[in-house]
């Protein structure tokens, strides 16, 4: 059977890594957003310290998921700042393509591939010819994951250096709606994402993304035809 590696070894240890270090940040996070919620949980992280350090083990707790926080945060927008700037330097940039489509061309395939996955409907033969490496619906919640990126890394970067930068308790503030509503926004983009991969249509693009990065031909034509026929593969 034949198979075509789609997903680089660059972009699978990326997205492993964006994994672990988004599930990181959002359990950090979400402690740091509801501590009457989440201060068991700063308990359980504080709890081996508290005798040590003479605090108390949600405080201790808190602080050390603060300082967590930050730095992953840190290295989370290192790692994509990186694998960025790789993508348009080597020109490998696939997910905005179907954004050059013609507008009514982006409606019709959004509306369709909706249909599809929702309620199982059949794609039309000029919508599935056209399909690329990523779909219109896949460009549209990558523009809210990027929104939510500047988002998150603008007013968290300033919520850091808040003094330095002599930010007034006001602006603190809406720094802190800024950041929390880019979490928001990232939360929708997994939220779709999750549903899209796991989808049984897509469950090949799953296995490819966690096992060598290949996926059956047969599969691709039916799936990917323009990105084969862009590759000049038959």
């Amino acid at each position: 059977m034949d198979k075509i590696e789609i997903i680089s070894r660059g972009e699978r240890i990326t997205h492993n890594w964006n994994i672990v270090l988004f599930t990181l940040l959002v359990l950090t996070g979400t402690v740091l957003f509801s501590i009457e919620l989440m201060g068991w949980f700063a308990y359980i992280i504080g709890a081996p310290l508290s005798s040590l350090l003479g605090e108390e083990p949600v405080t201790i707790g808190t602080q050390l998921l603060r300082t967590s926080h930050r730095f992953i945060g840190f290295a989370w927008g290192a790692l994509l700042t990186v694998y960025g700037l790789y993508l348009l330097i080597f020109r490998r940039v696939e997910m905005f393509r179907p954004l050059t489509k013609p507008l009514s061309q982006q409606i019709k395939e959004a509306k369709e591939l909706t249909g599809h996955y929702v309620l199982g409907k059949p794609i039309t033969p000029d919508v599935a010819q056209n399909l690329d490496r990523r779909d219109v619906l896949a460009s549209y919640i990558t523009l809210l994951l990027f929104a939510a990126v500047v988002l998150i890394s603008f007013s968290g970067v300033a919520l850091v250096f808040k003094e330095p930068l002599g930010l007034s308790p006001s602006m603190a503030g809406l720094m802190l709606l800024l950041h929390d509503v880019g979490f928001m926004f990232s939360l929708i983009f997994v939220a779709g994402h999750l549903f899209a991969v796991t989808h049984p249509v897509n469950r090949p693009l799953l296995n490819a993304m966690f096992d060598d990065g290949k996926i059956d031909l047969t599969w691709l034509k039916h799936h990917m035809p323009r990105y084969l026929a862009r590759r000049g593969v038959k």
